[in-house]
């Protein structure tokens, strides 16, 4: 299988946002910083790329289909567990992941099912507690050797973090919501030339919390389904370089709402053009420059526009160490009071060493700027982890994680500033 660094947006026009951004964990998987090249750049292999079939799990066979079932298991400390300034609680906690998932291989249509569900549990502050779950499907279908429809279903419910920013600071219970949605995925190539097209509907539904007091907290205007169609066409000059143009519009339709504060639709776009590249056999990556814009519906909300960016690059330093930078600039949805959305500029390094065949370390940075509309505020977040993956088997990997994020916030109406420290340690067992 030839692999290598791609950017995401050549998959999708863009770097896709998690459902709910969640701080690092050693319950976390090892994960892999490469997906699929049709142009088969395969000179280097990232640390986390490299195969290692002494420590990978292999799926059970169940006739036509292959499971893998997974079970993660980790307890760990969080010092500033609702990210406040002064005051500071913190708990420690037990987190219980059970996974699987199950493939039906084929070479016309493959069909996969995959779930898991999160039970995260407080040692004293049981209403931070957590049951989180999602579900997927998907079927990729291989029409011809140069046509592919690749469909995937999605459903989850999710708990909002005290750390984010649209966390309301005067909740008694964190934020819960569930998300549902789907892409279809069209991919045509001829020869060096390579052209996708892409449909995405998400839909979120956000639960209502309330005060220590039991004043309700509405978060009904939070409620909206996004639908985004994108395109992307690759042509390849060499098979170092590959130049791209991508485009795509979505519309936010929000729920109809009766009070003070209005719907926040609105439709949007973005524009850029770019290169996906090897270079030599030290460095791979691709970089997309262009412009985004969002346009408010109801005219007391301003609408934002600006410069896109969005890259990444693996840099080779030895053939044990690998370097990743990103970059990602765009707009998103918030729940904070009088703002729309924010324009969100996330840069993130990190660092990965394979000190032993089966132990791997990881260290990194991540700084988040966060421009608000509609409102005087600025927010600067920085996030440090350091991680240590161990494979023990096949069938059984341990990881050490910490973390530390910090938030400064400005303007008129400032957000919290905060400092957190996060500390875990998980086991993880694969297949039967």
């Amino acid at each position: 299988m030839k692999r290598a660094i791609t950017f995401a947006l050549l998959g999708s026009c863009g770097l896709a946002v998690s459902a709910h951004a969640q701080q690092s964990d050693a319950t976390d998987g090892l994960g892999s910083v490469s997906t699929e090249n049709s142009f088969g750049r395969d000179r280097n292999v990232a640390v986390l790329e490299r195969r290692r079939p002494d420590y990978t799990p292999e799926p059970i066979e169940l006739g036509v289909l292959e499971l893998m079932p997974r079970m993660a298991i980790g307890a760990g400390y969080d010092d500033n567990l609702y990210a406040q300034e002064n005051d500071r609680i913190g708990d420690a906690y037990l987190r219980i992941r059970p996974k699987f998932s199950l493939v039906r291989p084929s070479p016309n249509l493959k069909l996969s099912l995959d779930g898991e569900l999160d039970l995260l549990r407080y040692a004293s502050r049981a209403s931070e507690n957590a049951t989180q779950y999602s579900v997927n499907a998907g079927a990729l279908y291989t029409i011809s050797r140069s046509n592919t429809l690749n469909i995937m279903l999605r459903n989850g419910r999710y708990s909002q973090e005290r750390v984010s920013p649209d966390s309301p600071t005067q909740a008694d219970r964190p934020i819960r919501f569930t998300q549902s949605g789907g892409t279809a995925t069209y991919t045509h190539v001829f020869n060096r030339l390579r052209v996708r097209g892409v449909l995405d509907v998400e839909n979120r539904n956000y639960g209502d919390s309330v005060t220590p007091d039991d004043t309700p907290i509405d978060q009904d205007f939070r409620d909206h389904t996004t639908y985004t169609g994108s395109a992307v066409g690759e042509y390849a000059l060499s098979p170092s370089v590959a130049l791209f143009v991508a485009g795509s519009v979505n519309k936010r339709d929000y729920r109809e709402r009766i009070g003070p504060v209005a719907a926040r639709d609105s439709t949007g776009f973005d524009l850029a053009a770019g290169a996906s590249f090897e270079i030599g056999r030290k460095a791979r990556g691709a970089l997309r420059l262009g412009y985004l814009h969002q346009d408010y519906r109801p005219a007391e909300f301003e609408d934002v526009s600006g410069f896109l960016v969005r890259g990444e690059l693996a840099y080779f330093l030895t053939p044990l160490v690998t370097i990743t930078g990103t970059v990602d600039r765009g707009i998103r949805e918030t729940g904070v009071n009088g703002a729309t959305g924010y324009l969100a500029t996330n840069m993130t390094l990190r660092a990965d060493y394979e000190l032993l065949r089966n132990l791997i370390l990881s260290a990194g940075g991540e700084l988040e700027k966060r421009d608000f509309n509609n409102i005087d505020r600025q927010d600067d977040r920085w996030t440090w982890r350091g991680s240590a993956s161990y494979l023990v088997s096949k069938r059984m990997a341990l990881r050490f994680d910490v973390q530390r994020r910090t938030q400064s916030s400005w303007g008129a109406t400032p957000g919290r500033e905060f400092s957190d420290n996060r500390v875990s340690v998980g086991l993880t067992f694969s297949g039967l």
